[in-house]
């Protein structure tokens, strides 16, 4: 099964389907090992925008409608600034992507 985050009222996000077991092959070799990525659209399009290496636990300003996480901790993505609003966890090695009209605003790469 595939990770979608999904639009409710506009860009409030919420899980509807359990986390990938794994990581399709377009998420993976889109996105560099160590990496947190997103894209302007749905579907690995538009825009890419792509983490240092590693990123340090914190919370971080973002934008995007689909998300891969490659680093080896778990990221929790959020509908608001500063690591506010709905939220949607993205475990180590796994995607998610929104629906239309939803939009990424920040997210949080979790402590060990």
């Amino acid at each position: 099964m595939k990770t979608k985050l999904v639009a409710l009222g506009g860009a409030a996000l919420i899980a509807t389907l359990p986390l990938a077991t794994s990581t399709p092959a377009s998420a993976s070799s889109a996105c560099r090992k160590g990496s947190v990525c997103t894209w302007s659209k749905n579907d690995f399009g538009g825009t890419k925008a792509t983490s240092g290496l590693n990123p340090s636990p914190d919370c971080y300003p973002w934008g995007g409608k689909t998300v891969s996480n490659q680093t080896k901790r778990n990221i929790r993505v959020y509908s608001d600034a500063s690591c506010s609003g709905k939220r949607v966890d993205i475990k180590s090695g796994h995607w998610g992507q929104t629906k239309p009209g939803a939009t990424i605003k920040s997210i949080a790469v979790m402590g060990s």
